[in-house]
């Protein structure tokens, strides 16, 4: 896509929260499931893609919105560029997005009706978006408890990034199946579920391409 030539408009976050719930009006998640199954705004349409650049592969499912007012937003407004771009490329006639990304939008508005937390690319993992009416919406893998809490699983084979409760942690060292558990090149977890390479046992790192 050319977004010199193909980009949707900017939405400032006060502008966005106001229009967001306006009939013929659908949210839209760009970003990958890793990222909105821990966080993401109210009645948004999330699409199940493992990396952006599997977007174009869903144009289908996003063609009953061809006419509507698609409000797209992604973490801090970069994907974004590209996502509209797409889509006013694929015949979507009206298309904005979110200036700042979710980042912003909870710094200038406390982040009202974004559920969850919002997937970072740092130490961090999830950062607090919304001081309005926060809640969790994420599960932990294992026993499907409420918890934003991220891990990559401890089998540097798997290195699956997904979220799991502290106690499930320590239950089951950090991995995400029984089959992970008992691998034999499986990691230490040391209650942080973060690896560094280089360090102790042969390791892998934090999921990184979850934007690519």
């Amino acid at each position: 896509v050319n977004v010199w030539e193909h980009s949707g408009k900017y939405l400032e976050p006060a502008i966005f929260q106001q229009l967001k719930d306006e009939p013929d009006t659908v949210v839209l998640d760009v970003r990958n499931k890793v990222e909105w199954e821990v966080g993401k705004f109210k009645n948004a349409v999330a699409l199940p893609i493992d990396h952006f650049r599997d977007l174009p592969q869903f144009l289908p499912e996003l063609e009953p919105y061809k006419n509507k007012k698609v409000l797209a937003y992604c973490t801090g407004g970069i994907r974004c560029e590209k996502a509209t771009a797409f889509l006013l490329e694929n015949g979507f006639r009206e298309v904005h997005h979110l200036h700042g990304g979710i980042i912003e939008y909870g710094k200038q508005t406390g982040g009202k009706d974004f559920d969850g937390k919002c997937y970072v690319f740092d130490e961090r993992i999830t950062v607090e978006v919304n001081e309005v009416n926060p809640t969790l919406i994420s599960h932990c893998h294992r026993c499907g408890t409420l918890s934003a809490r991220m891990v990559n699983c401890a089998n540097p084979e798997c290195n699956n990034h997904f979220a799991m409760c502290e106690e499930c942690g320590w239950k089951y060292d950090g991995t995400c199946s029984d089959s992970c558990q008992q691998h034999p090149r499986k990691r230490t977890y040391d209650g942080s579920g973060y690896y560094v390479k280089g360090k102790g046992q042969e390791a892998g790192t934090r999921n990184q391409d979850v934007r690519r």
